[in-house]
């Protein structure tokens, strides 16, 4: 049981004692921290001078003594420090605590496999998921990874599993992690490292005690080198101890700038899956799905569900965000039906795209840095590290295949190039897209985020 739980417990007791009034409990009481019991004594943290005023108190000290012991199961003295004075005495504290926090299993109820919507774009990440889930002793496809651009159902996918298999097989610990959290809560353990006893190996002791280790957005780890050091000896442990790891990325491992090639190595070494945006039919019955499921009526017509899913369909979250928008205004407006006349007339408030963002080799320079992490120099300048290398090719690629544009103007347009050079690199870019799954599917999220 954590120090979290056990002050949680104690504080419930506490306010179902109705000692304080709510204004008191809410507003000071319940933002005091148990950080730590060590020899008989309970260390809690609070944040203000008024809490510390009403908990020195002589009775409301016996409370919560007499409290936290029959919790605890033993006699505890409680002693008080202020929240920045003990993160300085016990900053190994503030991480474990951090890290049960972040370890403890989040996950969003209204994911699950049942109302995810199977389509061309994503069913084969669907199935390996729920395979995932069902296996749960021998590990077929170790590691899963699902990349594909934002909005798209990959972190819908990693609730999905997690709700099913505290469900179906509540004796397997699942950790879910954001990578980006994941990076903060290393870096912050690696600070205390030094001083304060080797915390790294206690989290990383933490992140090992599970039979599945989800992560999202794992482009994120390339922020940091030393973070990435320490992970590799995590999921190398993970991989020995049969822990099933599920990895999601908004781009194919090997198109992360800055992923260390031993990482990308093991991502792809089990089973890597694409995730598309949605075709016209699977939006349509992601908008039907999401219609059905209100607990209003929602009488919207045909021809605006088709529209909706025409137009939105790149990113899921926008095209749930553009069907929230125009039900709120239909309960503002309370029309009969919502209608197409109606539609626009709330939609028309989105920018217009006017003539002037016609598609540019400028344009296609944005898309490609954006998408790659880079800037106008690196596509511009002489590196030819593999993953600037590509996207000079795929800038190349799109400038020819959409614009039609001359070797020549291509040249001038990335750091002053020749013709000669130019053509190599489109000739490349071809012969990549056939044999390259990886960058051809660089090639195509880069050409939808232009068509879009």
């Amino acid at each position: 049981m954590s120090y979290a739980s056990i002050w949680n417990e104690t504080l419930q007791k506490i306010q179902e004692s109705n000692y304080f009034d709510t204004h008191t409990f809410n507003s000071w009481i319940s933002k005091t921290t148990l950080f730590k019991i060590e020899d008989n004594i309970a260390y809690v943290a609070y944040r203000s001078t008024i809490t510390f005023s009403i908990l020195k108190k002589q009775k409301e000290k016996e409370l919560f003594e007499s409290t936290l012991s029959e919790v605890w199961g033993d006699t505890l003295t409680i002693q008080y420090i202020h929240q920045r004075e003990m993160e300085k005495m016990m900053p190994e504290e503030v991480v474990k605590q951090r890290t049960n926090v972040l370890l403890e299993n989040k996950f969003n109820p209204s994911y699950t496999f049942e109302n995810f919507v199977e389509g061309n774009s994503n069913a084969e990440a669907y199935a390996a998921c729920l395979a995932c889930c069902t296996q749960t002793t021998s590990h077929l496809f170790n590691p899963l990874m699902l990349y594909g651009n934002s909005g798209l159902g990959k972190t819908h996918l990693l609730h999905a599993m997690g709700n099913y298999l505290a469900k179906e097989h509540p004796e397997c610990k699942v950790i879910y992690m954001y990578s980006g959290d994941l990076v903060s809560l290393l870096i912050e353990a690696m600070k205390t490292k030094n001083v304060h006893g080797n915390t790294v190996e206690r989290v990383k002791e933490q992140l090992l005690d599970c039979d599945y280790f989800l992560i999202d957005d794992i482009q994120n780890l390339q922020q940091h080198s030393s973070s990435q050091e320490i992970f590799f000896t995590v999921y190398n442990q993970l991989i020995q101890k049969n822990t099933q790891i599920i990895i999601t990325s908004d781009m194919h491992p090997s198109e992360i700038s800055g992923l260390q090639s031993r990482l990308i190595s093991r991502f792809v070494s089990g089973l890597t899956i694409s995730i598309s945006k949605p075709e016209f039919e699977t939006s349509k019955a992601i908008l039907k799905k999401k219609i059905e499921g209100r607990e209003e009526g929602v009488n919207m017509s045909e021809d605006v569900i088709d529209y909706l899913a025409g137009k939105y369909s790149n990113d899921v979250r926008n095209l749930e965000g553009t069907l929230n928008r125009l039900i709120f205004n239909a309960t503002l407006f309370n029309p009969d039906v919502i209608d197409m006349d109606f539609a626009r007339k709330v939609l028309i408030k989105e920018p217009i795209v006017s003539q002037s963002d016609e598609l540019t080799i400028k344009k296609i320079k944005k898309a490609v840095t954006r998408f790659y992490g880079l800037s106008y120099k690196d596509l511009e300048g002489k590196c030819r590290q593999k993953f600037i290398a590509n996207a000079r090719h795929i800038c190349v690629y799109l400038s020819r295949d959409l614009l039609h544009k001359s070797y020549v103007s291509i040249g001038q347009e990335l750091g002053g190039r020749d013709h000669t050079t130019i053509s190599s690199s489109y000739e490349r870019a071809k012969k990549l897209i056939q044999k390259d799954e990886a960058f051809k599917t660089a090639v195509e999220k880069i050409r939808s985020t232009l068509d879009s």
